[in-house]
């Protein structure tokens, strides 16, 4: 009776799950976890659809919208400056794709952190001014299908800007829904 049982309940299962299934395309991917990449390539080898849903389409985003607040401050600047060191979650394809995104504003695009900017730049320690902008993730709280992204842009101790980004997957594909500025320098 026990061995009936057991069968039955596990046909019941085997069904249940054969028709949850059915719904989905077979072929699409599932939207990543919090924290998984997909692992694709930027958009100059094979196009950001590619990169719908992953890390790299997600903080691209985020850093373009951080770029885009208070564009005084990109007034002469000579670089991009992003921090990726601290998104340890993102694959080579997604830094790779991040970066690329970047480059349509006609200037170089670093993976640097503030530290070294800081060193590199002779004269940063008597004016505090960057020759470029430095954008950074300061927190992040990514669910399967939001996230809200909180970072910020700087150029100098008077002109810098905090901001907080929120963002939805959708059709396997991060969209920013909102986007403030939090406090400025």
């Amino acid at each position: 009776m026990k061995t009936v049982k057991l069968a039955a309940c596990l046909l019941s299962l085997f069904l249940l799950l054969t028709a949850c299934g059915q719904d989905k395309d077979p072929g699409a991917a599932a939207p990543p976890e919090p924290g998984q990449t997909t692992g694709t390539t930027g958009p100059g080898q094979t196009g950001s659809e590619d990169m719908d849903g992953s890390a790299g389409q997600l903080y691209s985003l985020v850093f373009q919208t951080l770029f885009n607040m208070d564009e005084a401050l990109n007034d002469g600047m000579k670089y991009i400056a992003i921090d990726l060191s601290p998104l340890t979650q993102l694959t080579d394809e997604d830094k790779a794709y991040i970066l690329d995104s970047l480059g349509s504003h006609g200037v170089e695009v670093r993976d640097t952190t503030f530290d070294r900017l800081k060193e590199e730049e002779e004269h940063f320690k008597e004016i505090l001014v960057l020759e470029g902008v430095m954008l950074r993730i300061e927190k992040a709280d990514i669910g399967r299908d939001s996230a809200v992204i909180e970072g910020s842009k700087y150029r100098s101790g008077t002109g810098a800007v905090g901001a907080k980004i929120t963002l939805k997957l959708k059709d396997k594909a991060w969209s920013v829904t909102d986007s403030g500025m939090t406090w400025i320098s």
